[in-house]
């Protein structure tokens, strides 16, 4: 009998495993949108923790993504693809802690606007350990459609350039729904 209620214990334990897995790597349904012109919508699906204007006149904007959210990064613009730059070198520090996963393992994709070049950052954190992506150099980006993904969650920066002539429409604490969240438009 004992081994019998162990054995419903460990179907169990494999079940809620499968089934977080499922619901982890699901995706998202996308709305491509090649149309717009001069708005920024969110790359990530999570809460804003940070927004800070910055000297260089760039709007940073960090997204933390908790582990049951989906974890597909998405284009935030159209535009083409300037650069992929994978850091393996980075350590694997807390996601949420701003100053510590600046030094994390990541990949910054640059895209070409005509306002200046726009970053994404998909940061690795501490169960994190592999980032995705999906593009390369001289691709062309179609807001909406799938840049990569983070695995285990982490977050995801994106620096927005000539803060100056950019309307913000989100602020600290804001839930972003991925593509279906407008950060902003340019004037």
């Amino acid at each position: 009998m004992n081994r019998d209620l162990l054995r419903k214990f460990l179907l169990a334990i494999v079940g809620l495993t499968v089934a977080f897995f499922l619901y982890f790597y699901r995706k998202p349904q996308i709305t491509l949108r090649s149309n717009e012109r001069d708005i920024i919508r969110s790359p990530a699906f999570g809460h804003i923790m940070d927004v800070t204007y910055q000297d260089d006149n760039t709007i940073f904007i960090a997204i933390f993504l908790s582990p049951f959210d989906i974890h597909y990064q998405l284009h935030p613009c159209n535009a083409v693809i300037e650069s992929v730059q994978y850091d393996p070198t980075g350590q694997f520090n807390l996601a949420y802690d701003l100053n510590k996963s600046r030094e994390n393992e990541k990949c910054i994709t640059g895209y070409t606007t005509r306002f200046g070049t726009l970053f994404v950052y998909q940061i690795a954190g501490f169960l994190v350990r592999r980032v995705k992506t999906y593009v390369h150099p001289g691709d062309v980006a179609i807001s909406g459609d799938y840049l990569g993904m983070i695995q285990f969650g982490s977050r995801v920066d994106i620096i927005i350039p000539s803060a100056d002539h950019f309307t913000l429409r989100v602020k600290k604490g804001d839930y972003m729904n991925g593509s279906d969240t407008i950060i902003g438009s340019y004037e």
